[in-house]
């Protein structure tokens, strides 16, 4: 206790001289230099690129020390990053060429492949799923399937004109020679008529279809393109809307495919 409260004394007497001997005038404050705050430091794992911007899973890097303020990267949304499968998609005058998924008013309809912008494709078909990109491989493909059901349509509707022809001259009467375009009636339909040949609720474009595809069940009778497309009475006057209002013979056009017609003689008669 007693070597404590000397060693106290001593300090005291030591710190009382010391400033005794330093002359007043010199007894100041020196000033104080500024030292700058440490710059932060970014960290970020090995393997990443110097430009977070340029990372393609926008990966996000944050300041570890400092302040706390998150950086994002972000990635340029080009034509160039739009890919299918790997394989970058046909493009033509700033278009990318595309599969429609489903059936878009003013774009396409279901199966069309058109080109359109990227960004009606990014903004208004590939978020709703309503369109693909399609690569110039798979284009190729289709339309060599497409071309190939042409060629078997086309051999179908050859087949269909040939026994539709086959049933007229069967039917030829002694008032028809071969020597006219059209002779012989190809298909017979009955309908209720009044006594002057009026028919009640007549008979119109739909209903002859279905009739020869009932006469000729092997005929081929699908598609967009098969329609009839030409009727004229016995005068050789159109008939108005193509809808027969009266009994007598009807010279028809069915169109069976791209480049096939057939022209037939329809017989609508009274029923009994």
């Amino acid at each position: 206790m007693k070597f404590t409260t000397r060693l106290v004394i001593l300090a005291l007497v030591a710190c009382s001289t010391a400033a005794a001997a330093s002359p007043s005038s010199n007894n100041k404050f020196s000033k104080a230099s500024f030292i700058p705050a440490a710059a932060p430091s970014i960290t970020k794992p090995s393997g990443w690129p110097s430009s977070a911007a340029n990372h393609q899973s926008r990966v996000q890097q944050f300041i570890a020390t400092g302040y706390g303020t998150a950086v994002f990267g972000r990635k340029k949304n080009t034509e160039s990053g739009i890919k299918t499968a790997g394989v970058p998609p046909v493009t033509k005058n700033g278009k990318i060429q595309i599969k429609m998924l489903t059936s878009v008013p003013n774009i396409g309809q279901a199966g069309d492949i058109l080109f359109v912008s990227s960004a009606v494709f990014q903004n208004q078909l590939q978020k709703q799923k309503k369109a693909r990109l399609i690569s110039a491989e798979e284009v190729a493909l289709i339309e060599a399937e497409k071309q190939k059901e042409e060629e078997e349509a086309t051999q179908k509707a050859i087949e269909t004109k040939k026994m539709m022809e086959e049933k007229m001259f069967e039917s030829l009467g002694e008032g028809c020679s071969t020597d006219q375009d059209i002779c012989g009636v190809a298909l017979t339909m009955k309908k209720k008529a009044g006594p002057e040949g009026n028919l009640f609720g007549g008979i119109n474009p739909k209903m002859i279809m279905e009739e020869l595809a009932k006469t000729f069940p092997n005929g081929h009778w699908e598609g967009k393109q098969v329609k009839l497309t030409d009727m004229k009475d016995s005068d050789g006057n159109d008939v108005k809307k193509k809808d027969i209002k009266q009994t007598g013979e009807y010279t028809c056009v069915v169109k069976l495919g791209s480049d096939v017609d057939v022209s037939f003689i329809l017989s609508v008669l009274a029923e009994e």
